[in-house]
């Protein structure tokens, strides 16, 4: 994506059961539709349950 395009998209919600951003380019009126990846960091996860 053209990367003027890029510095003018807006945020306007999470879709698709947080699978899908969608942006908007408030210029042209279109709409984007983003897919979002997760990436887990189970290194750095913590136990909830040890008390330290």
């Amino acid at each position: 994506m053209d990367k003027a395009i890029l510095d003018r998209l807006v945020y306007c919600e999470e879709t698709y059961a947080g699978e899908t951003e969608t942006w908007q380019d408030p210029v042209t009126g279109d709409y984007y539709h983003v897919p979002i990846e997760i990436v887990r960091d189970f290194d750095n996860a913590m136990n909830l349950n040890d008390p330290n």
